[in-house]
């Protein structure tokens, strides 16, 4: 492990909040490609915005071409609507992996034949997600549309077929979405997914609006209200005792946190986003982290895009919202304290078999670059 560079990309998330600079690069980069979309389900409102609009070939190497320059340790996640409606595709995955860059996509699953899954399973993807939000079919199909959930199915056993007759390619994953229509079946999801072959399930508490975290709201109906709640905590509990036992899912925080983000309860002290984490390119070019766009890649590149005074502008925004989502994509606790970056680095470097004088001179190496922060805090 490269401890030095987690050491680095920490403390550079953690100065750029404190400076109010961008030292570091998103750590998370979406690119939505379209909205056009199979489905209009209940709690997504893509569709209904921006029609007409979608990031050409062009736009999306360039802006691959700028993220491989950075040589920064981030992901990058092809979303939409549906991305598999494009023709084009693969032409973007495949110069993206090209360019070495770490490339995850997100799918309803209803367009992934056999021979689309064949295609996903070689195109360089490091990870494919297909969305599930249900047990039942009358529960994901309610939420999405009739004919849903047989087609998610269909589709992450094509792709787990698909793999395992190639014997390598992405992890295959699925994204379920938490709100009151499926609060029942949050664990029977897990071994329907298991069984299929699923490599990875992760959880994601609903929000309401997609674009503006700082605007969401609690009003929508699949928001979990208050005879929902002690449900939650029952689901919560059972997949807890699962992942303890089998692993399967993957907590992106505490999971225990997705009761109090339903009943309002969240402070910042539970939850802070880092303004210098995430990124979005929409698919009219709009550049934003959370709120307002400050930058489009149609007229500035993004470099330039994340130094605008529009930028400076969003990020203190986030800085001061007082609606903790519980967005995975926004947060980087390990980078909120100065004390616990050196002190992860120290226990890394114990628990490791490196000699004495190897670990003296990593030590040596964070300090350096530490010294380094300290000098720029300085002259701030």
């Amino acid at each position: 492990m490269d401890y030095i560079k987690s050491f680095e990309q920490d403390l550079a998330y953690y100065f750029s909040e404190v400076l109010e600079k961008p030292l570091a690069k998103p750590l998370w980069i979406y690119l939505s490609l379209s909205h056009k979309c199979t489905y209009r389900c209940q709690m997504c409102g893509v569709v209904n915005i921006l029609q007409g609009h979608e990031l050409s070939v062009p736009e999306v190497k360039n802006t691959f071409d700028v993220i491989a320059g950075w040589g920064w340790d981030l992901t990058v996640v092809l979303t939409g609507g549906e991305i598999f409606l494009r023709n084009d595709i693969f032409e973007i995955i495949q110069y993206g992996a090209a360019k070495g860059l770490k490339i995850e996509a997100v799918s309803n699953g209803a367009l992934i034949t056999k021979d689309l899954a064949d295609k996903i399973i070689s195109s360089g993807l490091k990870n494919i997600a297909i969305s599930l939000d249900g047990a039942k079919e009358e529960t994901h199909d309610t939420i999405r549309q009739k004919g849903a959930f047989n087609k998610a199915i269909t589709a992450i056993k094509n792709l787990v077929e698909s793999k395992l007759k190639s014997g390598s390619g992405p992890q295959i994953s699925v994204w379920v979405t938490i709100m009151r229509e499926n609060v029942r079946e949050l664990f029977d999801i897990i071994p329907l997914v298991q069984e299929a072959g699923v490599e990875c399930l992760v959880y994601h508490p609903v929000i309401v609006n997609q674009d503006d975290m700082q605007n969401t709201s609690s009003v929508a109906r699949f928001w979990l209200k208050d005879n929902d709640i002690e449900l939650l905590k029952t689901q919560i509990d059972k997949i807890v005792d699962y992942q303890q036992k089998h692993g399967l899912v993957a907590f992106l925080h505490d999971p225990y946190m997705w009761i109090r983000h339903f009943k309002g309860e969240l402070t910042k002290k539970d939850w802070k986003c880092n303004p210098f984490v995430f990124l979005n390119v929409g698919p009219d070019g709009d550049v934003r982290s959370c709120g307002a766009a400050f930058g489009n890649i149609q007229k500035l590149g993004l470099d330039e895009c994340l130094k605008t005074k529009e930028a400076d502008q969003a990020r203190r925004a986030m800085k001061n919202c007082q609606k903790p989502c519980l967005q995975t994509c926004w947060a980087n606790p390990q980078s909120d304290s100065l004390a616990g970056i050196v002190d992860a680095l120290i226990h890394n470097l114990k628990k490791d078999r490196l000699d004495k004088q190897s670990k003296k001179q990593l030590l040596l190496t964070a300090l350096s670059k530490l010294t380094s922060y300290e000098e720029m805090f300085k002259n701030a």
